[in-house]
């Protein structure tokens, strides 16, 4: 286990500082970013190793840069906040790994009973939004080889780069689903801006009760679990549909291919980005 130092830009994200192993020379091609939720009351402030975060919120995510596979990292994560006029503190080690989500609750105990009483119209994403560069994207509709007259889902779509770009060079009918008000109003601008709104439909709606019959080309970029809690799904597309996930795999269904390309994401980050590709029915591990 690895002890990481790290502090917190005012872009929310977390970046590791370069420890003195020498793990971080090597090929990046098996590191991946791990993905980090906690919850905690709406006015706390919240520190990783002692570095104040700026969010704001109950619930507040956190991406890191890529890390070595098979190993874990530990933070110290700190938060305070005022209840009845008293400073309250929470301290916890949390440990994460690369290509995981990993969650935390800081909340005291009574607002956690508070949750399983309430009742919530929405959950939360599954997953932060991390966008899928460009030639990333690219490369996923060509391993999908997309054609006129296919239809494409985007599971969690973002911004909608996945679909317009579906739209704009093959020309296909593409519909982008999301959770996420934020990243529905982005998709719907992008789809605006990019003139697709004869061939694109973006909706808010929860990805894990959708009838996926009519897809014959789905794109994913979500966690391995998700993945696999979408199998059910997506086994009853119509045999030869295509799927196609950013940097993580599907447990249990044996990749027709896979495809590795380097891009830098949002930040200038130049990292190797995996590409799998199934084909229904997919071969079983």
């Amino acid at each position: 286990m690895h002890r990481t130092s790290m502090s917190v830009s005012a872009m929310l994200l977390l970046t590791l500082s370069a420890p003195a192993s020498p793990l971080w020379s090597q090929d990046t091609s098996n590191m991946k970013p791990a993905y980090i939720k906690v919850i905690v009351p709406a006015d706390a402030q919240l520190a990783f190793d002692g570095f104040k975060t700026e969010q704001a919120g109950e619930v507040r995510r956190f991406v890191s840069p890529p890390l070595p596979a098979g190993q874990r990292f530990k933070y110290t994560l700190k938060a305070t906040w005022k209840s009845e006029g008293k400073e309250v503190a929470r301290e916890e080690e949390l440990l994460v790994r690369g290509g995981q989500e990993t969650s935390i609750d800081l909340r005291p105990a009574e607002a956690k009973q508070d949750d399983k009483a309430a009742e919530k119209p929405d959950r939360t994403p599954d997953v932060i939004y991390w966008p899928t560069p460009q030639e990333v994207v690219d490369k996923m509709l060509e391993m999908a080889e997309v054609k006129k007259g296919d239809v494409l889902y985007d599971l969690g779509c973002g911004d909608g780069r996945i679909v317009v770009t579906a739209a704009k060079k093959y020309g296909v009918r593409a519909w982008g689903y999301d959770i996420d008000p934020e990243r529905i109003k982005d998709s719907l601008e992008n789809v605006k801006k990019n003139k697709v709104e004869d061939l694109v439909t973006i909706q808010k709606k929860d990805i894990f009760t959708l009838d996926l019959k009519d897809a014959n080309v789905v794109t994913l970029y979500l966690l391995p679990s998700l993945n696999v809690k979408l199998m059910p799904q997506l086994a009853k597309l119509k045999p030869g549909s295509r799927i196609v996930s950013h940097d993580f795999d599907m447990q249990g269904a044996k990749p027709k291919k896979i495809e590795r390309v380097k891009a830098a994401d949002h930040n200038g980050q130049v990292r190797e980005h995996s590409i799998y590709l199934w084909i229904v029915p997919w071969e079983k591990e």
